[in-house]
């Protein structure tokens, strides 16, 4: 790992690159079962959301409703106080979220002079409540948001892909930056704005199509494995 100075910038991403599991599901889905008739409307609308998984265009629309309808009713201060109480369980539960060996890397950065932010498609308060309950809610982050919409929550700034980039920038983390970590391919846009990039247990398809992208082969970190 290189030394880092005050001037770098080092990109950790969040769900299955610090953690062991895709967070924001998990939260979104508990809140679906807390209520039946909330998974029974969910079944109900499976015949048209299915259809939707075909077109790329489309394919984020299911899990924009199950989040709306997860959410439906939902006051914003309701919605943090259950997203700390889903930290403080998962915590409470015995479960390892964090990887251990890319916490330590991550503080390895920091006692290096490395400026480190943590950029996230998982919703803000989530990740913020999760991050505290680990001992890491001093690590910057910019993470997605939502908005109120027919009585439920849906996407506002989704911190994925490419709206990273003006996202990071937005909180004084302009790139090129000097390291990135993910897992995933939708990252590829802030990889081609790091020197230095590594890719945390990737899927096989994963990793074909970044060092297709990317013309190089990747530095895997096997931190799930």
């Amino acid at each position: 790992m290189p030394d880092a100075n005050d001037a770098d910038v080092v990109v950790f991403d969040f769900d299955l690159t610090l953690t062991r599991w895709e967070t924001a599901a998990r939260f979104f889905k508990s809140l679906l079962r807390r209520a039946p008739w909330r998974l029974t409307a969910l079944l109900l609308a499976v015949p048209v959301l299915l259809p939707l998984l075909l077109a790329a265009r489309t394919r984020r629309l299911p899990t924009r409703f199950a989040v709306w309808l997860a959410t439906f009713g939902r006051s914003r201060q309701g919605l943090e106080a259950l997203a700390e109480a889903h930290a403080e369980a998962v915590f409470d539960s015995g479960e390892v979220l964090f990887i251990a060996t890319a916490v330590e890397r991550l503080r390895q950065h920091q006692a290096q002079g490395a400026r480190v932010v943590i950029a996230t498609g998982c919703w803000a308060p989530l990740a913020q409540a999760l991050l505290a309950r680990g001992g890491l809610g001093d690590v910057p982050l910019v993470a997605s948001t939502l908005r109120p919409l027919w009585g439920g929550w849906v996407s506002d700034q989704h911190c994925l892909g490419a709206n990273k980039i003006p996202m990071l920038a937005a909180r004084g983390f302009a790139p090129p930056w000097a390291v990135a970590y993910t897992d995933h391919h939708a990252d590829l846009p802030l990889l081609r704005n790091s020197a230095q990039w590594y890719l945390v247990s990737p899927r096989a398809d994963c990793l074909r199509r970044i060092e297709a992208a990317m013309a190089v082969k990747a530095q895997v970190l096997a931190w799930r494995a």
